[in-house]
C-alpha cells in the first residue's frame, strides 16, 4: 500500500486544477505539491489512481465527485485531452516493447513499471468514443505482449487485485519473460 499516499497526494493536488489543465494545450501539466515528488498531471494518472485509490477504500469521494464534475462540464475538452494523452502513451508503450524485443534480458525487469502505459491506454480508451484504427494498433501491439508474456501472479499490491480483473487487464498477470518472445 505504498502507492497510497502518493496517488491521494496527486488527486489532491490534480483535481482542483483540473479544468484549467483541460483547456491548456498540455499533456502534461505540472502540478505544485508538498512533501511529494509527483508526476505531471494527466488524465491517465488521475483514472489510474483514482481506480487504486477506491479499490483500497481510501476517502476519494469528494475528490471524485468534482472530478466528475469537470469531466461532465467540460466533456468535449476531457476527451480531446484523453486523445492526445492516448496517442503520447500509446508511443511510450510501443517503445518500451520495441526495446525489450531488442533486448529482452535488459528489458523484462522493467515491465512490473512500464506495464502502467498499458493500463492507462485501458483508462484512457474507456473515456474515449470508439476509433478502430487505434484498437486494431494496441490489439498488435498485445499480440507482441503475448507472444513473450508469462502468466503468473498480480504484478501490483494484492488489495488492488480486484480493481483491475485479469479478464481485462490480463497483463498485470505475469510478467514478460528474460529471453524474448517465444516461438512456436
Amino acid at each position: 500500500m505504498d502507492y497510497l499516499p502518493r496517488d491521494m497526494a496527486y488527486l489532491q493536488a490534480g483535481v482542483p486544477e483540473l479544468k484549467e489543465f483541460l483547456l491548456s494545450g498540455q499533456v502534461y501539466w505540472p502540478v505544485s505539491t508538498r512533501g511529494y515528488d509527483l508526476p505531471r498531471l494527466t488524465l491517465g494518472g488521475l483514472l489510474l489512481a483514482s481506480r487504486r485509490l477506491s479499490a483500497a477504500a481510501a476517502p476519494v469521494e469528494s475528490l471524485m465527485a468534482q472530478m466528475e464534475a469537470v469531466r461532465s462540464g467540460w466533456r468535449v475538452a476531457w476527451e480531446r485531452k484523453a486523445q492526445r494523452e492516448f496517442k503520447a502513451r500509446f508511443r511510450l508503450w510501443r517503445e518500451y516493447l520495441t526495446d525489450y524485443r531488442r533486448d529482452p534480458e535488459g528489458y523484462a525487469d522493467a515491465y512490473r513499471h512500464e506495464v502502467r502505459y498499458r493500463v492507462m491506454l485501458q483508462l484512457l480508451d474507456g473515456e474515449l468514443p470508439a476509433r478502430p484504427e487505434e484498437g486494431q494498433a494496441l490489439a498488435a501491439l498485445d499480440q507482441v505482449l503475448r507472444a513473450a508474456f508469462e502468466p503468473g501472479p498480480f504484478l501490483w499490491e494484492g488489495d488492488l487485485q480486484e480493481a483491475f480483473p485479469s479478464g481485462v487487464y490480463w497483463y498485470l498477470y505475469g510478467k514478460l519473460s528474460n529471453k524474448g518472445a517465444t516461438h512456436e
